[in-house]
Parts: structure tokens; sequence; C-alpha cells
């Protein structure tokens, strides 16, 4: 089986994260597997061969048993590219709802981009969606048999477990650690992660500090609002860190605050680490979690906010441990792996 991934660039995002994982999974388990992607480098280290492309132009893309897209640039490409493929069949995973565009663009282009995506993606073969949430709500535009769930998993690579941090940033954060509990995020700074719900929560959470790992559009913003509520002094921004997971043993709380999600890669990170996890009240959590994993508060509900991040502390050893128990059993690599080659062979009649 020769497959074809197409990524719109090479960084450590989640999509790209997922279809690293998968591929470092599969790879000796099929022919050959080639990246194609559209912008800057390799920087997250993939294995195989890596071809940059135009938009404009087509590979050959009947070299290929499979071609499998992630997220929506390469959708689109397919979608132009279409009628030049002959044999392959096409796979697209989905990894965030139709609704994120509005974090990116104003109403009227997220709701364009929106309808031009879900037309790309009924001239797939296949699509995967992260969640029974997430089928449910694509299942509206989209052919539901076409669908298939399969959970995320991650891995975290053993040999990056023992990395020696940045200097400054270990003082900056002992100098927090020293007076403080640590809450901790680590992903893009967006105001769809919703992490001036945590900022605005700290002038109630006196003994607890902020720690900010992720660069973005929002993060003047919550530097702003820091400022104006007097906890700026309690809050550390330290920018995107390559491989920001391995910052999580600094934290003593782990916070998903998202108004949407597609699939919280970062709340499997934590709970490898065995780290106790606020989340917010969305269906996708609660999904793949229970309350007796992790600790959820209401969106837009500060005062429930502040009570989870109590309520976790104080019970954090039972929930680290449920928590690493569940992605331990149930969001593997190897699981997602499995899952993905099952409908590989399915779509070539293997």
């Amino acid at each position: 089986m020769n497959i074809a991934v197409i990524l719109p660039k090479l960084v450590s995002e989640a999509p790209v994260l997922v279809a690293k994982d998968l591929i470092e999974q599969i790879h000796d388990k099929v022919s050959l597997i080639d990246i194609y992607y559209f912008d800057g480098e390799n920087e997250v280290g993939f294995q195989c061969n890596c071809y940059k492309v135009s938009f404009f132009e087509p590979f050959d893309f009947d070299k290929y048993d499979i071609i499998h897209t992630h997220t929506l640039k390469p959708d689109l490409y397919i979608w132009k590219h279409r009628r030049k493929i002959k044999n392959a069949k096409c796979i697209s995973t989905i990894h965030n709802y139709v609704k994120a565009f509005r974090s990116i663009f104003n109403l009227v282009t997220a709701f364009c981009v929106g309808k031009i995506w879900l037309l790309a993606l009924r001239h797939q073969d296949a699509i995967v969606v992260l969640s029974e949430n997430m089928k449910s709500e694509f299942s509206v535009n989209l052919d539901e048999k076409k669908m298939r769930v399969i959970y995320n998993g991650r891995r975290l690579s053993e040999d990056l477990l023992n990395v020696k941090f940045n200097n400054e940033d270990d003082k900056k954060i002992k100098v927090l650690r020293a007076d403080f509990k640590i809450i901790g995020v680590s992903a893009r700074l967006n105001k769809i992660k919703g992490f001036s719900q945590l900022i605005k929560a700290l002038p109630n959470l006196k003994d607890y500090a902020l720690i900010f790992i992720g660069d973005g559009e929002e993060k003047e913003n919550l530097i702003t609002l820091a400022s104006e509520l007097g906890v700026i002094d309690r809050c550390l921004f330290l920018g995107y860190r390559k491989n920001g997971y391995l910052y999580l043993p600094y934290f003593d709380i782990f916070a998903m605050t998202s108004f949407s999600e597609g699939f919280p890669l970062g709340l499997l990170e934590a709970g490898k680490f065995k780290l106790p996890v606020v989340c917010s009240d969305l269906p996708i959590f609660k999904e793949l979690f229970d309350e007796s994993e992790v600790v959820f508060f209401e969106l837009n509900n500060i005062k429930s906010l502040e009570k989870s991040i109590t309520l976790l502390y104080e019970n954090r050893d039972f929930f680290s441990l449920n928590i690493f128990n569940k992605v331990s059993q149930n969001y593997t690599v190897e699981n997602m792996a499995k899952n993905y080659l099952s409908l590989y062979n399915e779509l070539l009649d293997l």
C-alpha cells in the first residue's frame, strides 16, 4: 500500500502531530508513505520523504493507493485536482468544527470558507471525524455513510522527556512555583481557547499563578486583561516553545478552557504526565472523559471555574491517576493506527 499524506505545513500543531504519530506507527506496515506540504520547512522531524508543492500544481496522484489530507488547504487542493485522480482513494481527517473559522476570519468570511470547505469534503471517498459529537454535527451537511469516528492517540517521545529547558524559562517558573500553585496551558493563544476565563478567575484564586506556553493573536489582549485585573505578576507568558508538553511537569493543574475543540491533544498529553485537568463542559470533553477523570466547569461562569480549580487541586491525586489510566487504555497511537489501517483496507477492498 502506497500512501500520500498532504499537510498545510510541517509545524508543531495538532493536525500535524496526529499525522506524524500515525505515520510513525504504520510506516513498517505499508510499502510507502510520502508527505506533501505547501508552506515552510520540516520543523517536526518527519522521517519519510517530504515534498514541498504548489497548491496549483498536481503531483503524481496515482502513484498512490491512498491520499490522506488534513485540514482546509489540503482538502481544497484535492478538490481542485480531483479529476486528475484516477485510481487513488481520497480520505480527509476533520480536525475541527466549521465554527472554528470564526476565530480566524470575520463572520462573513468564516461563513463562506466553511461552505466551500464542506463542498470540498463531499468529493472525498471517506471522512474521518474525531468524535461522535463531531459526526453528529457534520452529518447534517455530509454523507454519514462516508464518515468514520477515529479517536486520536498521542505518543510522547521518550528521548525528549530528558531534554533540558531554557535556563531563563526554568528560573522564571521556579520563582512562581516558590510562592504559588501553577495552572498551566500549552496551546495557541486565540479567542476560541477561552484563556481569558483563567485570568478573570485569578483575582479570587490568591494561591495560584498562570503559565502560558504558546503564542497567538490573543496574547496582547490577555496581557492587557491581566494588567487591568492586577494579576499580571502572577501570569507568565513564555511564548511558543517546541514540544511544549515538556513543560507540563512544572504545572500543578492543566487547564482546557476552550469554547470549541476538535480533539484535545493537550488533554491527552496532560493525562500521560498524570497531571490533573480542569476543562470546560463541551460535549467533546464529556464524550472522552467522565467526572471521575477531569473536573468540568461551566463556560463563561467564572465562579464555576474557581470552584472547579479548587476542587481539582484538593483531590489532585485521585483525578491524576484516573485520567492517566483512561488515556493509557483508550487513547493510544496503537488504537488510532489500527483503526486507520482498517479504513484504508476497507477503501481498497483488501
